[in-house]
C-alpha cells in the first residue's frame, strides 16, 4: 500500500500536467486569435489609408476638371476624369447632355432615393393620396434641379464651386420649394429635417435598441416600439427652435448617469414601457453617454475623426 503523501503527490503531479496542458492551450489559442485580429486591423487600416487616398485624389481630379473650359461640342467635352488610383469622376449633366433618355432613369433613383430618406413619416402628414404623391415627386425634383442648374450654369460659363455657381443651383431650386411650401406651409424645410431624423431614430430602434430590450427578456411590442422613436422624436431638436433649450441639455448629470436630454426620452417612453424596459433604456442612454465622453477625449480638433482597430 503506496504512502498517502505519495498518492498526493501523484496526484497533484497529474493535476499539474493537466494544468499545464491547459495553459499552453490557451496561450496557443490566443496567440491565434491576436494573429487573426491582427491580421484583420492591418487589412482594415490598409483599406482605410487606400480609401483617403481615393479621397483625395477624386477631390484633386474634381477640381481640376471644374477648372477646366467648358467645351462647345459633345465629342469635345470629357465624358469622365479617371484619378491615379482608378477612381473615376462622372458628372451626370455630361451624361444628360448626351444622352436625353437617361433622364427618366435617374428621376426614377430620386424617387427611391426620397423613398429612403423619408420612410413612411410622409404618411403622417395626412395629405390627400394626389397631394402626397405630388409632394414625393417634388422632393425627387429638387434633387435633381441641380442638375438644370448645372446645365445653365456652364452655359453662361460659370465655374463650378464658385459664389455664382452656389446661387445659380440655389435659384433653381426655389419654384420647386415654393411648391413644396405650398403643400406643406412656411415651416416645410424643419418639418422635413424632423421627418428624417424620425426616419433615424426608426432605423436605430430596430437596429440597436431592439436586440437589447429582447436579450434582457424585455422585447418591446410593434407600439412600444413606435412610442420609442416618438420619444426620441419629441426630445430631439432638428428643425425646431433651441433658443429656450438648457445650456447643459447634453450634460451628464453624475447622480444618474444621465442627460437632461435622455431624461426627457425616459419620462416620454415611461408611459408606454415597463419598469424592466425603462430600465434597459436608461443602460443604453447611460452607457451611449459614457461611450461618447470617452470618443470626445481622443477628438481634439474641429475636423473628422475615423477610429480603426
Amino acid at each position: 500500500m503506496k504512502h498517502p503523501a505519495s498518492w498526493l503527490s501523484a496526484v497533484l503531479a497529474i493535476a499539474c500536467l493537466v494544468l499545464g496542458y491547459l495553459v499552453i492551450h490557451q496561450k496557443t489559442e490566443l496567440a491565434l486569435v491576436r494573429s487573426q485580429l491582427g491580421s484583420a486591423a492591418e487589412d482594415a487600416q490598409k483599406r482605410i489609408i487606400d480609401l483617403q487616398h481615393q479621397v483625395a485624389a477624386a477631390k484633386a481630379a474634381t477640381a481640376k476638371a471644374s477648372a477646366a473650359p467648358v467645351a462647345a461640342a459633345a465629342g469635345d467635352r470629357p465624358q469622365a476624369v479617371r484619378t491615379n488610383t482608378g477612381a473615376t469622376i462622372i458628372h451626370i449633366g455630361d451624361i444628360l447632355k448626351d444622352h436625353p433618355e437617361y433622364l427618366g432613369l435617374y428621376a426614377k433613383q430620386m424617387r427611391r432615393n426620397v423613398e429612403r430618406m423619408y420612410g413612411d413619416t410622409l404618411a403622417t402628414l395626412n395629405l390627400p393620396a394626389d397631394q402626397l404623391a405630388k409632394l414625393k415627386g417634388l422632393l425627387a425634383e429638387k434633387q435633381m434641379s441641380s442638375i438644370d442648374a448645372i446645365q445653365a450654369a456652364e452655359a453662361a460659363g460659370i465655374e463650378r464651386g464658385t459664389p455664382e455657381w452656389q446661387d445659380a443651383i440655389k435659384q433653381a431650386a426655389q419654384d420647386t420649394e415654393q411648391q413644396i411650401s405650398a403643400i406643406m406651409g412656411p415651416n416645410a424645410d424643419n418639418t422635413l429635417a424632423q421627418l428624417q431624423m424620425k426616419v433615424s431614430f426608426q432605423n436605430q430602434v430596430q437596429n440597436n435598441y431592439a436586440a437589447d430590450f429582447a436579450n434582457a427578456g424585455a422585447p418591446l411590442s410593434p407600439d412600444q416600439s413606435h412610442a420609442l422613436v416618438q420619444a426620441l422624436s419629441d426630445a430631439n431638436y432638428a428643425g425646431k427652435d433651441t433658443t429656450n433649450r438648457p445650456a447643459n441639455y447634453n450634460e451628464v448629470d453624475p447622480t444618474t448617469g444621465l442627460t437632461p436630454h435622455d431624461s426627457r426620452i425616459v419620462e416620454a417612453a415611461a408611459q408606454s414601457l415597463s419598469p424592466a424596459q425603462i430600465q434597459v433604456l436608461k443602460t443604453d442612454q447611460m452607457e451611449n453617454a459614457q461611450l461618447s465622453a470617452l470618443m470626445r477625449q481622443y477628438n481634439k480638433g474641429n475636423g473628422p475623426v475615423m477610429f480603426v482597430p
